[in-house]
């Protein structure tokens, strides 16, 4: 059996803003996909302890009123989140997330700030990084809306965490389906893979901004599936 015809685990999260070494999630979803049976979901509201700036609200509709009143503490929604990527990369589930390196990185240093083990991510798939290596020369933008698009993908509700990650699982299987290739490769392989293609889209697109007079990328953004700040580790 291929990765993409077993289990998976949708993991989104909205945020407080886009800095993923400083923000925090204000909604959480895992939502697990399993061939022949209903999906079991966790999507909830988290309480991040700080104002969410407008800007945020304006984007996923999670006001600092609602997440007071509605959310789950931060550190309780770090450790229901550790436990459950923990058991899915012990378990080699991968964890399908769209544009990876944001939301591990800010689960890995909402882990370390409550002090919980470093996970080891060797179970990884993220639609994005995939895309630009099948099909680089397409044009247009690769937000998840445009990938739903290019992928003939529902999305019922953007930027709510549950829809996403519904939505993300939706583009992988996919995209195993449409290139036989990313199909057949092992889990583990595919996760150190997509870090290689990360480095090799990342040097290119840096280096065509400074021809082009625009700002690079910053060093961190080099590295996948953990910016670089953090010393990231995948898994062998």
């Amino acid at each position: 059996m291929s990765w993409n015809e077993g289990p998976l685990l949708g993991f989104d999260l909205e945020t407080t803003g886009v800095d993923p070494g400083k923000d925090l999630p204000v909604q959480v979803a895992l939502v697990r996909w399993e061939p022949r049976t209903k999906s079991r979901r966790e999507v909830f509201i988290v309480d991040p302890g700080r104002e969410i700036p407008g800007e945020a609200e304006a984007i996923h509709g999670v006001s600092t009123r609602r997440a007071r009143r509605e959310g789950c503490p931060l550190e309780d929604a770090a450790a229901i989140v550790h436990a459950v990527l923990e058991t899915a990369q012990a378990e080699r589930v991968p964890i399908v997330a769209m544009n990876a390196s944001f939301d591990i990185t800010i689960t890995t240093v909402l882990f370390r700030n409550f002090g919980l083990r470093p996970i080891e991510w060797g179970a990884l798939v993220d639609p994005l990084v995939i895309d630009r290596e099948v099909d680089p020369y397409r044009s247009g933008k690769r937000r998840l809306d445009a990938l739903c698009r290019t992928y003939d993908v529902f999305l019922s509700a953007p930027h709510d965490a549950g829809s996403d990650a519904d939505a993300t699982v939706a583009i992988a299987r996919t995209i195993a389906g449409r290139y036989p290739a990313i199909a057949a490769y092992e889990i583990g392989e595919l996760t150190r893979s997509q870090a290689g293609w990360h480095r090799a889209w990342a040097l290119e697109y840096d280096s065509w901004c400074r021809d082009n007079g625009r700002p690079g990328l910053e060093p961190e953004e080099f590295s996948w599936p953990l910016r670089e700040v953090l010393h990231p580790h995948v898994a062998a």
